[in-house]
C-alpha cells in the first residue's frame, strides 16, 4: 500500500505490515523514515536486526534465508536491506517478489532504496511489494521548499532564527538535507537563546565545514587520500560520532553509483543530476569518483560502510575509524591493488 512520508507515523501506530519500501534520493528523510519503522518494530517484539547493503556481488536468496533462519535468542527479527538504487537486478527481482509473495510474520523486512524513478515503481517485484506491505515514495524538495524545511527543523531543535538566516543555511547546504540537519544540530549543542542572523549562520557553518562528514566526503570523490586522511583524523580528535560521517560517504556513493548506470546505460548527465538534485558544486568530484570506480569497487565500499556500522555499534570486532581509513584509501586509488578486510 503506497502511503505519504507524514502518513507513515499514524500507519505504525495502527499495525505493522510485514514489509516496508522506503526510496527517495534524500537519505536524511529514507533514514528518518527507516528509523520510524525500526522503533516501531522494536516496541513490537522485533529485538533481533540484520542489517544488509546489497552490492553487484550480494546473494540473494542465500542472504535473506540466512537472515530470517530461526535465532536461538529471539523469535522476531528485522531484515534492514539497504540498496544505493531501485534496480536490484533480476536475481533481487525474484527474490523479493518470492519474499512477498510468502512474508514470514516473524521477520520484518524493510527496504531503503537511495534512489527510485518511474521504472522501479512498475516493476513487477515492486507491485508485489505495495500489494503485500507498505511503501513510502521520497521525493527530493524543490528549491522554494527547502528554506521552510529548514525553519520548521531549526524551530523542532528550540532554535531563533530571523527568515535571513534561515535563507542563508538554505542556500549553504546546496539542497543537501543530512548536511543541513548536522548543522542544524550543531547549532543547537550552542545553546544560544538568542535570535540569530545570517552572519551567525555563515560564521558556524564556515567553521565546522572543515572537518564535516559531507567534507571527507567530497574528498574522497575527488581522490584526495592525504586530505581524507588529514580530515578523518580531524573528526576523530573532536570526537564526532562515527554513524554520520558513514552516513555522508554513503550517501555520495550511492548518488555516484547512480551517476556510473546512468553512464553504462547511455543515459543523460544532466537530466541525472537534476532528479537526484546533485547541484553543480558537487557534480565535478562525482564525476571523478564515477570515472574512477567501478559498480564491483562500488559494492566492496557499501560492504566496507556496512562493516564501520556494525564496528560503530559495537557489534562487529576493530576500530571503524581505521576501517574508514582504509575505506577512503581504497576510494581514492582502486586500482593500487589495495583490499578491503570487509568486502
Amino acid at each position: 500500500m503506497p502511503i505519504r512520508l507524514e502518513q507513515l507515523g499514524g500507519s505504525l501506530q495502527r499495525n505493522i505490515a510485514p514489509i516496508y519500501l522506503l526510496a527517495g534520493a534524500e537519505p536524511l528523510l529514507v533514514q528518518e523514515a527507516r528509523e520510524q519503522v525500526l522503533s516501531a518494530a522494536r516496541s513490537q517484539g522485533f529485538e533481533e536486526r540484520h542489517l544488509m547493503v546489497a552490492g553487484p556481488k550480494f546473494d540473494w536468496h542465500d542472504e535473506l534465508a540466512g537472515a530470517s533462519a530461526p535465532s536461538l535468542f529471539t523469535q522476531r527479527k528485522v531484515i534492514d536491506l539497504r540498496l544505493a538504487s531501485g534496480k536490484p537486478g533480476k536475481p533481487g527481482a525474484q527474490a523479493l517478489g518470492e519474499w512477498a509473495e510468502h512474508p514470514d510474520p516473524d521477520t520484518l523486512l524493510v527496504l531503503s532504496f537511495g534512489s527510485w524513478d518511474a521504472a522501479s515503481r512498475n516493476a513487477k517485484w515492486a507491485k508485489t511489494l505495495d500489494k503485500a506491505g507498505v511503501v513510502v515514495e521520497i521525493w527530493p524538495l524543490k528549491p522554494n521548499e527547502l528554506p521552510p524545511w529548514v525553519g520548521r527543523r531549526m524551530q523542532a531543535a528550540g532554535l531563533k532564527a530571523d527568515r535571513e538566516a534561515v535563507a542563508m543555511l538554505a542556500e549553504l547546504v546546496e539542497g543537501n538535507l543530512l548536511a543541513a540537519q548536522q548543522e542544524i544540530d550543531k547549532l543547537a549543542m550552542l545553546g544560544s537563546q538568542q535570535t540569530l542572523t545570517a552572519s551567525d549562520i555563515q560564521q558556524a557553518v564556515a567553521n565546522s565545514a572543515r572537518f564535516d562528514g559531507f567534507r571527507l566526503a567530497e574528498c574522497a570523490l575527488r581522490g584526495d587520500a592525504a586530505e581524507c586522511i588529514r580530515v578523518a583524523s580531524g573528526l576523530r580528535r573532536n570526537h564526532v560520532a562515527i554513524q554520520p560521517v558513514a552516513a555522508a560517504l554513503y550517501n555520495e556513493l550511492a548518488l555516484t553509483q547512480g551517476l556510473v548506470e546512468t553512464r553504462q546505460q547511455g543515459g543523460d548527465e544532466r537530466s541525472y543530476f537534476s532528479r537526484a538534485r546533485v547541484w553543480p558544486m558537487r557534480q565535478g568530484p562525482m564525476k571523478m569518483a564515477a570515472g574512477r570506480l567501478s559498480p564491483t569497487d562500488l559494492g566492496k565500499a557499501f560492504r566496507c560502510l556496512s562493516a564501520i556500522d556494525l564496528q560503530g555499534k559495537g557489534r562487529k570486532f576493530g576500530d571503524p575509524w581505521v576501517t574508514l581509513d582504509a575505506l577512503l584509501v581504497f576510494l581514492c586509488q582502486p586500482r593500487a591493488g589495495f583490499s578491503l578486510a570487509a568486502s
